[in-house]
């Protein structure tokens, strides 16, 4: 087999893009957010316009804290790929288990971060803060929402190795069509309603500010 050999041209080209993905990583995710949010509570939705209007209001926020999700990200994948190709010993497996568990917790952690951004006005390490907090009160929707992630990713796996060897290259295309909308839809399906129980009816039903260790919400909090 020919090992493709990358040239300066191709090195540089792969580094811009990888640039552009981390600038509009925050945005990217914050105008799908309010789309799929928009599709969750039943709202009329115009998706261009809203995916745009989306990214204006939080511009700012929305750029700092796609930058954060972006490093803390790659930080966790990297550390997990070395860890899993260094065990061997106790302490290399214990820091496999602890990067596999910390992955995990934060892959739940961003079914939160962008609901939160374009529901409520909301400091950013309030916004992570609050997302740890419904990683735990959320756990029985976020199980289930994170299982069927997995189902959906592992059909799709199979439909490759099923169809590849016959030539049928539709499952490779796919994945740009449905799958990650449909991510983003069992994930949102699980963040929504546990934002809304802990943090949007306590407001609207008592205007109190205290809600059992979640951040407070002012008047200006809920924005949008």
């Amino acid at each position: 087999m020919n090992l493709p050999v990358f040239s300066p041209f191709v090195n540089v080209v792969i580094l811009i893009l990888g640039i552009l993905l981390a600038i509009t990583w925050g945005w990217q995710n914050t105008g799908a957010t309010y789309v799929l949010r928009g599709l969750f509570r039943g709202d009329a939705v115009f998706v261009f316009s809203d995916y745009f209007y989306a990214i204006r209001r939080n511009l700012k926020q929305g750029f700092f804290l796609g930058l954060i999700d972006f490093a803390i990200s790659a930080i966790l994948i990297y550390d997990f790929i070395y860890f899993y190709n260094l065990t061997g010993s106790f302490m290399l497996d214990l820091m496999y288990f602890v990067t596999f568990a910390l992955l995990l917790i934060y892959i739940v952690m961003r079914f939160y971060l962008y609901t939160m951004l374009v529901t409520f006005d909301l400091k950013t390490f309030k916004i992570i803060k609050n997302a740890l907090i419904f990683t735990v009160l959320g756990i029985k929707r976020n199980i289930m929402a994170f299982l069927g992630i997995i189902l959906l990713v592992g059909i799709h796996i199979l439909l490759v190795f099923l169809f590849i060897p016959y030539g049928i290259s539709i499952p490779l295309v796919l994945p740009f069509v449905y799958i990650l909308a449909a991510i983003g839809f069992m994930a949102m399906y699980a963040a929504y309603p546990i934002i809304e129980k802990y943090m949007i009816t306590p407001y609207e039903e008592e205007q109190t500010d205290d809600t059992e260790g979640i951040d407070e919400i002012e008047q200006s909090d809920i924005s949008r």
